[in-house]
């Protein structure tokens, strides 16, 4: 169970119980304020259930590319610094140049700063400093805005 936090205290959720298997695939669909972003939050642990509980796998690695996504980054640092910065130690230039590569920022793009980048160049650095932790799950909040 979980209650909204307005005046209202209306519930949001009731009795959910769901899973998800390694192959798939789901998306959460609906109009604006229906609860789909606390419904993610709740799954990921950023929120707490009024009743009952959540459960997830220990050994899961869970990943959240949210809409304020470019947060994550330090807007000074390029990407291959965000990158490096962020798995040192045990990722190497040529490791983060190559990764990055893969989501379309290589060359000149790797070494601008962030803060340059237009909101779809960030958001595929982003998604590769997600990927690189190869997740199992990757949750994503609205993940179109900026692509």
């Amino acid at each position: 169970l979980f209650r909204s936090a307005a005046e209202s205290g209306a519930v949001l959720f009731d009795r959910i119980n769901f899973g998800l298997d390694l192959d798939a695939r789901i998306a959460v669909v609906g109009p604006n304020g229906c609860g789909k972003s606390t419904m993610l939050g709740l799954a990921l642990g950023h929120l707490t259930p009024t009743h009952g509980q959540v459960h997830v796998k220990a050994q899961a690695r869970v990943v959240h590319f949210t809409q304020h996504h470019a947060d994550q980054l330090n807007l000074q640092m390029s990407a291959l610094e965000n990158m490096m910065s962020e798995f040192s130690p045990g990722c190497d230039e040529a490791t983060a140049r190559g990764h990055l590569g893969k989501f379309g920022v290589s060359g000149d793009m790797a070494l601008k700063p962030c803060a340059m980048m237009s909101g779809g160049q960030k958001s595929r650095v982003v998604f590769a400093m997600l990927t690189y932790r190869r997740p199992h799950i990757i949750v994503m909040d609205e993940p179109t805005n900026h692509l």
